[in-house]
């Protein structure tokens, strides 16, 4: 059985990096003084390199010397899991590239609120249980409002001035990605 996670992963890193085979491009980093993430490469920031890094026993470098076996490993451990493999086809990547892009509790906040429970950013049993009872053919409706939803919260944050157009881009093209992998 092939890992959900190596099939999402190419449309997030596609977002995140100009040259996604190549995590030693230099395009594929940002320092974007509009962007509070800082310093960026293939969309891991310095502080989750450092964190990551710290958390395995190595001595902090710069995130240009990012791996690719490194920054996947951290996409897997601090934006899939534990949550994404829980959800149907479709649904695990658009909750996985807002979890990326916009950080695990509002991509969870999302969700709930696509799924019309109390929105707290929480993965708990109530999350889980209306996860759990997804049914098949509600998936691409789920996916549809759940990029309307990402793109009202896109509208709303601090920086959609400056990022805003890619953002709205991005969702349409991750959403679009998710409602083939239903209808495939």
């Amino acid at each position: 059985m092939t890992d959900r996670f190596d099939i999402c992963l190419p449309f997030t890193l596609i977002q995140e990096c100009p040259l996604p085979a190549d995590w030693s491009n230099p395009k594929n980093f940002s320092n974007d003084k509009h962007d509070p993430g800082g310093e960026t490469m293939c969309g891991i920031t310095q502080r989750e390199y450092d964190a990551d890094r710290k958390h395995s026993g190595e001595v902090c470098q710069d995130v240009k010397l990012i791996t690719q076996t490194e920054g996947e490993a951290i996409y897997r451990q601090s934006y899939w899991m534990p949550d994404c493999p829980a959800l149907p086809a479709g649904i695990d990547l658009v909750h996985f590239d807002s979890s990326v892009n916009e950080g695990c509790t509002e991509a969870t906040r999302i969700l709930q609120f696509v799924l019309g429970i109390k929105v707290d950013g929480l993965w708990g049993p109530q999350t889980a249980a209306k996860v759990a009872a997804i049914q098949s053919r509600d998936v691409p409706s789920i996916i549809r409002t759940h990029t309307a939803r990402r793109k009202h919260v896109y509208g709303e944050m601090k920086g959609f001035k400056y990022f805003g157009e890619d953002w709205l881009q991005r969702s349409t093209e991750i959403g679009a990605e998710a409602i083939k992998m239903v209808t495939a």
